[in-house]
């Protein structure tokens, strides 16, 4: 079978990607910049330069949103309830937290008797458990939040560059 020549996506900026297509001038204006949610920005003379265009008008007109951490930390509102105890209710589901000891908690399902078995170090890790076993934080949000506070080491063998 024959490899299909197709032309690569723009990469994305604060969610956002490009589209740069040639308006078949020669010069200074061989490129036309739109943003997908201003319109039209300018035309370039080179594919690089507007890339940076459009990368410096993704910073300063359409800011990146929050990060992994802070999305769940929004998602799962722990409420301390008295020294070393936190509660926190998603739905018909209330979770109670303890501090058994530095670096330790324990999740207990409030009305089912239950309690959510994991590796809790910090109360951003039980924010995840909780937000798994209540179904608002998915493997992949959980997976970027553990890699932005640092608990997951990544190995330059592993990183595959996207562009």
């Amino acid at each position: 079978m024959g490899r299909r020549e197709g032309k690569a996506l723009e990469p994305m900026v604060n969610g956002l990607r490009p589209t740069i297509t040639e308006t078949g001038d020669a010069g200074r204006d061989r490129f036309a910049l739109t943003c997908p949610v201003c319109g039209e920005l300018g035309q370039h003379a080179f594919v690089l330069l507007a890339r940076r265009a459009f990368e410096e008008h993704a910073d300063e007109n359409h800011p990146a949103g929050p990060g992994p951490l802070e999305q769940i930390r929004t998602l799962v509102d722990l409420a301390e309830s008295a020294p070393g105890r936190w509660e926190c209710t998603l739905g018909p589901v209330t979770y109670r937290v303890r501090e058994r000891g530095a670096g330790r908690f324990e999740v207990e399902v409030v009305g089912r008797r239950g309690v959510i078995e994991a590796r809790m170090s910090t109360l951003d890790d039980v924010r995840i458990a909780i937000g798994g076993h209540a179904g608002v934080v998915g493997r992949a949000l959980a997976t970027a939040a553990a890699i932005e506070s640092g608990r997951v080491s990544i190995s330059p063998d592993n990183i595959v560059s996207l562009e």
